[in-house]
């Protein structure tokens, strides 16, 4: 098997901003880190990993912790598909040593089981697909690809392949689809996760309130 050379975009910066109505601007960047640091500690075992960050490395505690695991911090202000595309664009000057995976930050459900199903997946270019047509994670196997986030992001992927003549593995995945952006998302990452994710939101005062209704969240938040 190729190597493989993980990308994780990062944004800290009024993160998670459609949350707010549940957490504060503190309390989100402090789930967008261990949201962060549950998508490394499951990608990590496929070797090389960079955070890719649109701000400047702030000068604090949670980001020497990454650095003193060995892990490249990058800063980037280019918007999103600019940047990642200039990776990929770098990484065949230098000849294509290794495949890309760019991962989103906010999967905490995700395990190295997940991971280890979407590389035994085969595929010029294989994409999870998240919930509402995005692109949670996709692995590049060959260095003609490019990316298109925003919108429907998953059907443009396909596209993008397509179009190239590039063969396309969907690597289906619940926890792997499963990104965290509105409060109803909270109550799966108290039922599915276990790590630092999971652990904030105990910390905070959120736990489940038993109930299953659509019209509800499924916790309860003890201030």
């Amino acid at each position: 098997m190729r190597p493989i050379k993980v990308v994780i975009p990062f944004k800290l910066d009024c993160a998670k901003s459609r949350l707010s109505s549940v957490l504060s601007s503190e309390e989100r960047e402090k789930l967008a880190l261990a949201m962060l640091e549950d998508v490394i500690d499951a990608v990590s075992g496929l070797g090389k990993v960079a955070v890719l960050m649109k701000d400047p490395i702030p000068d604090e505690a949670p980001f020497d912790r990454l650095k003193s695991r060995g892990f490249d911090l990058l800063e980037c202000p280019q918007e999103l598909d600019p940047a990642l595309n200039s990776m990929i664009e770098a990484e065949v000057s230098k000849g294509w040593p290794s495949d890309l995976l760019i991962a989103m930050a906010d999967l905490p459900l995700m395990s190295p089981s997940d991971v280890e199903g979407l590389v035994k997946t085969p595929g010029d270019v294989v994409i999870v697909p998240g919930r509402g047509g995005g692109t949670n994670l996709i692995l590049i196997r060959d260095p003609r690809f490019r990316v298109r986030y925003y919108g429907l992001s998953f059907i443009k992927h396909v596209r993008i392949a397509e179009d190239l003549g590039l063969s396309t593995g969907v690597y289906e995945s619940f926890r792997c689809g499963s990104d965290v952006d509105e409060p109803p998302d909270l109550v799966e990452v108290l039922i599915h996760s276990r790590g630092r994710t999971a652990e904030l939101l105990k910390d905070l005062g959120f736990a489940l309130s038993g109930k299953r209704e659509k019209t509800r969240a499924g916790w309860v938040r003890d201030r």
